[in-house]
């Protein structure tokens, strides 16, 4: 966006208008461009106006230099005008947007804490199964276990159908119970650890 300049016909008048102008451009040169269009609107249109208010029976534009250095000493140096508009309207602050290297961490850590929950939430539901066998065990000790012999069963857990042959597979016996207790043991304290690593991953990134 871009405010309409004051065209004067006397060269001495333009470039001190230019110079002002110039000055001002850089003192909000870093705001967001709708507050640097506003700010700078309005130090134009305080110049057109005071030139008209002073001198009603001239041109604005055919106004001299000495006409000129009148109206923006009034007017003040940009600077304290600035600062005077900001008091009254505060300066929004200026957008910031990410970095790439900023990008990339945000999208470790995203992928990081994705895959954190996934074994987080598959050690608690191999928990609840393991719990679940121990108490099938109780219910069931014999159809419940690990039945296997090579090249005929291949069964953890709980036998759909009861098969003599198969109950003489089990290979973890009167074990199984304990053996169960501590995966559970295990899988808890495993639980713990990738609950502090998540916890220290969202501190990192």
């Amino acid at each position: 966006m871009y405010y309409k300049e004051i065209q004067f016909t006397h060269p001495s008048s333009a470039r001190l208008y230019k110079r002002y102008m110039l000055e001002a451009k850089g003192l909000v040169e870093q705001l967001p461009n709708e507050q640097r269009f506003d700010i700078l609107c309005e130090i134009n249109s305080h110049i057109f106006e005071g030139l008209c208010y002073q001198f009603p029976n001239n041109r604005p534009t055919e106004s001299d230099s000495i006409q000129l250095k009148f109206i923006l000493d009034q007017l003040g140096s940009p600077h304290i005008f600035i600062a005077e508009m900001s008091a009254m309207a505060p300066v929004a602050p200026v957008k910031t947007y990410p970095s790439v290297r900023e990008y990339a961490y945000k999208l470790i850590s995203k992928l990081l804490q994705g895959l954190i929950n996934i074994v987080y939430y598959s050690i608690y539901t191999l928990i609840l199964l393991a719990t679940f066998l121990i108490l099938a065990k109780f219910v069931d000790p014999h159809g419940v276990g690990f039945f296997y012999s090579p090249n005929k069963f291949f069964i953890f857990g709980k036998l759909i159908l009861q098969q003599e042959e198969a109950t003489k597979y089990e290979q973890f016996g009167h074990y199984f119970i304990p053996i169960f207790l501590v995966i559970i043991s295990i899988l808890y304290y495993s639980s713990t650890l990738v609950s502090k690593l998540k916890k220290l991953t969202q501190h990192k990134y």
